[in-house]
């Protein structure tokens, strides 16, 4: 969830996976920290930590792994509430396929891979306990669990965080809101239907949507999601103002 590749530091994280480079910005540590309880154990903060970011991984590869079908060379850059993945514009050339599509099947692999990421750790936790973790659809996460079957503390807080992340992650990018992965879905939808105005409709789309996400988060005293949604409704409002005077209108 970026509005741009974030600057290198020296302490940057990198590593490739398969083939394609990631980078860890130092910021996306602190917030991981800071998205849950702080006074706990040492153990308990490590363990949801390592859960936020192989959920943010996986859904950044998702995305990845079709800029890659396509022909590009993506690379990946965690950053504060999540990530970017990124392709160099000028190996379009050699992609494989283009239009709409593409983008929006880019966009969707995203939150695709992280609801299979959740698929297969409640499938695995069913066939190796051979109990079904309680879910629940609802909740400030779009999910609630209500029970999982593993015996150790580490293990079950490292299982609900990662399914959560998971499915709560792919719900909010899936929003028609700029620049979430439903917002540049949306884009490519309105124009298709109508070039001149496509980028208009889907920028007041986000508008509306983020807007009313935030006053409603706000009637829910969630402020983290309220000024989240603020900022974004904001941002589009602005890209909007900026749209329409280059165009003249």
């Amino acid at each position: 969830m970026l509005l741009g590749e974030p600057q290198r530091t020296q302490i940057d994280l990198k590593f490739s996976f398969f083939g394609i480079p990631v980078r860890v910005h130092p910021f996306f540590w602190v917030i991981a920290v800071l998205l849950g309880p702080i006074k706990t154990e040492l153990a308990e903060i490590l363990v949801r930590v390592a859960a936020f970011f192989l959920a943010i991984l996986v859904h950044e590869l998702g995305h990845a792994v079709v800029m890659r079908a396509y022909g590009f060379r993506p690379w990946i850059t965690l950053y504060g509430l999540g990530g970017l993945t990124s392709y160099n514009p000028a190996g379009d050339y050699g992609s494989k396929g283009s239009g709409p599509l593409r983008q929006i099947l880019i966009s969707a692999a995203g939150p695709g891979a992280g609801f299979v990421l959740a698929a297969v750790v409640v499938g695995l936790v069913a066939v190796f306990s051979k109990s079904l973790i309680g879910l629940e659809f609802g909740g400030s996460y779009g999910i609630a669990i209500t029970s999982i079957p593993v015996n150790s503390l580490l293990l079950r807080l490292f299982v609900f965080y990662l399914v959560i992340c998971s499915v709560f992650w792919g719900i909010l990018n899936l929003l028609p809101v700029y620049p979430l992965d439903g917002g540049q879905i949306a884009r490519e939808i309105f124009l298709t239907a109508n070039p001149r105005n496509g980028i208009r409709q889907s920028l007041i789309l986000s508008i509306i949507t983020a807007a009313g996400l935030a006053v409603y988060a706000l009637a829910n005293r969630d402020f983290f999601l309220a000024f989240l949604f603020g900022y974004l409704a904001y941002a589009s409002y602005s890209t909007l103002q900026a749209y329409t005077s280059r165009r003249g209108w």
